[in-house]
């Protein structure tokens, strides 16, 4: 398989670290967008050559901006960015340090910020992919009346909007740009820190039925791996394998336009967004 250059987030931790482990027995490139040093270290043990470190809080705009600008001293390409970062408030509604809903920012806002900032980078190879973590969560509608939950928050529903939203822009980007390959994918129920902040009862149900963070890394490293032909831009994977999503408002694209409207008044008041 060609060395790639792939640019990580959520990676020191869960099935991203498991994914970041296997790759760093590869040829491959890696830099790892961190916020924890101690997490770092210990995902990477003894640290690679060929892995560069990047730090970066996804609760501040500004921090991913100079990350990009880290990047973008690097590499002159990025050939797989993956946006494995995931956010579930179990304790109550939380802001960023951009004032915004922490689920919406890290789950949604960043990997579209992330995504577009590095744009030109993908375009530079001749086999650019963004794959971002999802999850068969991803039920119920938009809720683009109060899309950060200031009134009557609940976390389950402001986590599986946010999984709802990575499918739909995940459909989105796929349509809108043929060059550059765009999937989501579930890793399955796995044992990971996802819900660390949750009560008793739901942190022993990620422990008795959640998969080993290895088994739940699998598909993301397939889609890393397969070679183009084998996979189809725009789709919801599980299990290795293209997978239907369980909602109508999944495949309407024309929330996923009002979304992608939404998602930009946000960014262009926090960054100004590359392109735009």
């Amino acid at each position: 398989m060609k060395s790639k250059t792939i640019v990580f987030i959520g990676g020191t931790s869960g099935i991203g670290r498991a994914a970041v482990q296997h790759f760093l027995k590869t040829e491959n490139q890696l830099i790892v967008l961190y916020r924890s040093q101690e997490k770092l270290n210990l995902t990477l043990g003894d640290t690679p050559k060929s892995v560069f470190q990047i730090p970066c809080d996804l609760c501040s705009m500004e921090s991913i901006k100079t990350a990009c600008e880290a990047i973008k001293t690097l590499t002159d390409k990025v050939d797989v960015l993956v946006n494995n970062a995931g956010m579930w408030e179990f304790g109550g509604r939380q802001e960023s340090k951009d004032g915004i809903e922490t689920t919406f920012q890290v789950n949604v806002l960043s990997p579209y910020y992330l995504q577009d900032t590095l744009r030109e980078l993908l375009l530079k190879s001749d086999d650019p992919r963004v794959i971002t973590t999802a999850s068969a969560l991803h039920t119920g509608t938009i809720n683009f009346q109060d899309i950060e939950f200031k009134k009557n928050f609940s976390g389950f529903k402001a986590y599986r909007q946010s999984k709802l939203a990575v499918v739909l822009l995940t459909r989105l980007w796929a349509n809108e740009n043929k060059t550059i390959r765009y999937f989501c994918f579930h890793p399955g129920v796995v044992n990971t820190e996802l819900g660390r902040g949750a009560g008793w009862l739901a942190k022993s149900f990620f422990t008795w039925f959640g998969s080993s963070p290895e088994k739940g890394a699998e598909t993301l490293i397939h889609l890393v791996e397969s070679p183009m032909d084998r996979l189809k831009s725009g789709e919801y994977y599980a299990k290795k394998k293209v997978a239907k999503t369980y909602t109508k408002a999944s495949y309407d694209m024309s929330v996923a336009k009002q979304l992608d409207g939404v998602v930009i008044d946000y960014l262009k008041k926090s960054v100004a967004l590359s392109g735009l």
